[in-house]
């Protein structure tokens, strides 16, 4: 299972009523369910800075690997 870290964190009652019902639906336990949802988001905000460095770099007569790599992703 890797390196797990015990923590507690507090959330505001809409939020923790949303994650257990989120759980639920799918078959999860609460604490599942939010390791699921802080890994969605960091996939998407990893995603979106990947897209932003591709849509910023300018190309040049011979293109780089990491820019070829964002042509082949677009």
């Amino acid at each position: 299972m890797g390196d797990i870290v015990r923590s507690q964190c507090r959330l505001p009652r809409e939020l923790n009523e949303w994650l257990i019902d989120r759980a639920k639906q799918e078959a999860r336990s609460k604490n599942a369910q939010l390791i699921v949802e802080l890994r969605t988001r960091r996939a998407e905000l990893e995603d979106e800075a990947v897209s932003n460095e591709c849509a910023s770099d300018a190309l040049p007569a011979s293109p780089t690997s990491r820019q070829e790599e964002c042509q082949k992703e677009i």
